[in-house]
C-alpha cells in the first residue's frame, strides 16, 4: 500500500467504530458525493472513507440560474444565523441569508450570559473566573480557552442587545430560578429566557406558549428584515465556493437545475449541529447513538450540512474527540433526586447529579433502563428541596421557573398526572405491585427500597454518598415510578475555529472569508456538555453570532461590543 492509501489514525478509528463501515448512513445533500454503501461492506483491505471525505464535483454553471451579490452570506436561520445577519446589517453590510427550511428554526429558550443588565438589576453576582475554571475542568482542558474568555467578556453585552430588540417587539426577559444548587455540583445563575408579557410560565407537561426562543427568533427576524437582510427560505446551501487565492467567495444554494450562486467576500456558517446525522455521530461521538430519543425543531433538520461543506473546502473538525453530546432526560418522566433503579430493580448511582449525568449513566445499565422511585409525599419533598436551595436543575426543578417565584407544586402535580396517563409514570399501592408494573424483579425492588429507607433512617448514604438532605423515605402509598428516557438534543462539537470565528484547516490556518457561529462551531466543548451553565449552547449562538456578523461586516467586535471585567 502506498503513502496515499495507508490507513491514517482517523481512518483506523473510524473503521473500528463503524464495524468495517457496515451500512454507513449517507448524507443526502444535492451536489455532494455520498458514500457508496450498495454492497453493505467495503472490499477486503479497502481503505474506507466517510461520505464527506469523498471528492466533490463542482456544480456545472448550466445548473446555476441566478447570481446574487452581497457583502455577507449567512447559512442558517436559527438563533446564531439571524443574529449574525442582523449584526452584519447593523454595520452597513448587505446580507443574504439562506435557509433550507421554509421558516426560521428555534428550540428551547435557556440562554447563558454573564453579567447582563438583568442580572445586575436582580442582584445576581457570580465569580466568572471560577465559572471558566470549572468549565475548563469539565472538559479537561481540551478546548480553546480563548473562546471561553471571549464568550465570558462579551456575552452580557450581547444579551443586553437582544433584550433591547425583544422589548421593541413586546417581549420580556427574566432569569431562570430552577438551576441546580449543590455543594459539589452547582449550576450558576446565568440562565436567561424571553417570553411574551402575558405568557403562562407554568409549562404543564412540556406545553408552553409565548416562551423561549420561539418568541425571540421571530423578533430578531423582523428586526433583520427592517435592516435590509434578504431571507431566502427553502434554499438549501449545497456548496461553499473558494477562489484560487484560497479565500471563500460565495455559496451555491437551491435545488438541482435551479441553483442560485450567492457571491460574497464573507460567508457565515450557522447551520446548527449534526445530531440527525447518524454517520457523523458514529464518527465523532459513538456514545450519543445510545440515546433513547431525539428532539429538534424543525424535526431532523440538523444534519451537519455546514460542517460537511466546511470540510469540503479545507476546514477541519475540532481537535478533540469524542465530541460532547447534549443528552437530557427530556422525553421521559422527571427524575428529581429520588432513588434510581435499573431494569434489575437495583440502585446504581448517587442521584444527586445533573440531568446530563443521569442520562449518560443510565445508558450503561442493563438495556439502558432506569426508573426514579418515590411515594405520596415525593413532590412536596421536591418543592422543599428546590425552595431551600438544596437542589434543582432540569427535570428536577421546573423548565420556566422565573426568578423569585419558587417551585410550583400544583403545576408539578398536573404534570405528574399527565405522565401517568401516557405511561411515563406508573403508580401502585404496594412496592410489589409497583415492581410488577415496572417489569423489574419484585424481590430486588423490595430489597432496594428497604435498604434506601434504612439509609434514610441512618441519615447517612454509606452506599453511594448522597447528601442526607436529599434522602427521602419511600413508605407512604401510593408509590410512583417514573421511566427515564435519555434524549439527544444537540451534538456539541463542530468545526475548528479561532477567536476571530474563522474556520481553520487541519494545520490551524484560517480560511479567509469563512466564519462559523453557534452549534456548528468547535473547540468550545469537549467530552461532555457542561451543564454548570444551563443554556450555554444558546448563549454561544447569540454571542458568537453577533461577533461573527460584526466581523464579517469588516468591523472589530472586540472594540465594538463592551466587555465585562472578569
Amino acid at each position: 500500500m502506498d503513502e496515499k492509501t495507508k490507513l491514517s489514525r482517523r481512518n483506523f478509528i473510524k473503521t473500528g467504530i463503524a464495524g468495517a463501515a457496515a451500512a454507513v448512513t449517507a448524507v443526502s445533500l444535492p451536489g455532494i458525493a455520498s458514500a457508496d454503501t450498495a454492497a453493505g461492506h467495503p472490499l477486503p483491505n479497502e481503505c474506507t472513507q466517510w461520505s464527506w471525505e469523498k471528492p466533490v464535483k463542482a456544480i456545472p454553471e448550466k445548473q446555476i440560474k441566478k447570481t446574487v451579490k452581497s457583502d455577507v452570506v449567512v447559512i442558517g436561520a436559527g438563533l446564531a444565523g439571524i443574529t449574525a445577519a442582523l449584526s452584519a446589517a447593523e454595520f452597513g453590510a448587505s446580507v443574504q441569508l439562506i435557509e433550507k427550511n421554509n421558516t426560521w428554526a428555534a428550540r428551547g429558550g435557556h440562554i447563558t450570559a454573564f453579567d447582563s443588565k438583568i442580572q445586575k438589576r436582580l442582584g445576581i453576582k457570580n465569580n466568572y473566573r471560577q465559572v471558566i475554571r470549572d468549565w475548563i475542568a469539565w472538559a479537561q482542558g481540551r478546548m480553546d480557552e480563548r473562546l471561553l474568555w471571549s464568550f465570558a467578556e462579551k456575552s452580557g453585552a450581547c444579551m443586553d442587545w437582544a433584550v433591547a430588540i425583544g422589548e421593541k417587539y413586546g417581549l420580556k426577559v427574566t432569569m431562570w430560578e430552577g438551576y441546580y444548587k449543590g455543594p459539589d455540583y452547582t449550576e450558576y445563575p446565568v440562565t436567561h429566557f424571553f417570553h411574551e408579557e402575558d405568557a403562562d410560565l407554568s409549562y404543564v407537561y412540556g406545553n408552553s406558549k409565548g416562551i423561549g426562543n420561539v418568541t425571540l427568533v421571530p423578533a430578531l427576524e423582523k428586526e433583520a428584515k427592517s435592516k435590509g437582510v434578504a431571507f431566502n427560505y427553502g434554499t438549501p446551501a449545497v456548496q461553499i465556493l473558494k477562489g484560487s487565492d484560497g479565500r471563500v467567495n460565495g455559496v451555491i444554494a437551491g435545488k438541482p437545475g435551479k441553483y442560485t450562486k450567492f457571491i460574497a467576500p464573507s460567508v457565515i456558517i450557522a447551520t446548527g449541529d449534526y445530531a440527525s446525522n447518524d454517520e457523523m455521530k458514529r464518527c465523532y461521538s459513538p456514545f450519543s447513538l445510545k440515546a433513547d430519543a431525539q428532539i429538534y425543531f424543525p424535526n431532523k433538520c440538523n444534519t451537519g450540512d455546514g460542517h460537511i461543506m466546511a470540510m469540503q473546502v479545507g476546514g477541519a473538525m475540532q481537535r478533540h474527540e469524542p465530541h460532547g453530546a447534549t443528552v437530557h432526560l427530556e422525553a421521559g418522566a422527571a427524575s428529581y433526586g429520588f432513588l434510581h433503579v435499573n431494569a434489575l430493580g437495583n440502585r446504581f448511582k448517587n442521584e444527586d447529579v445533573n440531568t446530563q449525568s443521569k442520562s449518560c449513566s443510565k445508558e450503561l445499565e442493563p438495556g439502558g433502563i432506569a426508573w426514579t422511585i418515590y411515594d405520596r409525599d415525593g413532590l412536596t419533598q421536591v418543592k422543599k428541596q428546590v425552595d431551600a436551595n438544596l437542589a434543582g436543575g432540569l427535570f428536577y426543578g421546573q423548565m420556566w421557573q422565573p426568578w423569585g417565584n419558587g417551585f410550583n407544586l400544583e403545576v408539578e402535580k398536573m404534570t405528574q398526572e399527565a405522565h401517568i396517563k401516557d405511561g411515563k409514570v406508573v403508580t401502585a399501592s404496594s412496592i410489589e405491585e409497583l415492581a410488577s408494573k415496572m417489569n423489574v424483579p419484585v424481590e430486588n425492588l423490595i430489597k432496594t427500597v428497604s435498604r434506601y429507607n434504612e439509609l434514610y433512617k441512618m441519615q447517612d448514604d454509606v452506599d453511594f454518598g448522597k447528601r442526607k438532605e436529599l434522602l427521602t423515605p419511600i413508605i407512604n402509598p401510593p408509590f410512583y415510578a417514573g421511566k427515564l428516557f435519555s434524549t439527544l438534543l444537540t451534538m456539541s462539537g463542530g468545526v475548528r475555529t479561532d477567536s476571530n470565528l474563522l474556520v481553520l484547516d487541519a494545520e490551524g490556518n484560517p480560511i479567509q472569508g469563512l466564519y462559523v457561529a453557534g452549534s456548528a462551531g468547535g473547540e468550545f466543548f469537549a467530552n461532555d456538555y457542561p451543564t454548570i451553565c444551563p443554556g450555554i449552547n444558546h448563549g454561544r449562538c447569540l454571542t458568537f453570532g453577533r461577533m461573527a456578523g460584526i466581523k464579517a461586516a469588516g468591523k472589530d467586535p472586540y472594540k465594538i461590543i463592551p466587555s465585562i471585567k472578569i
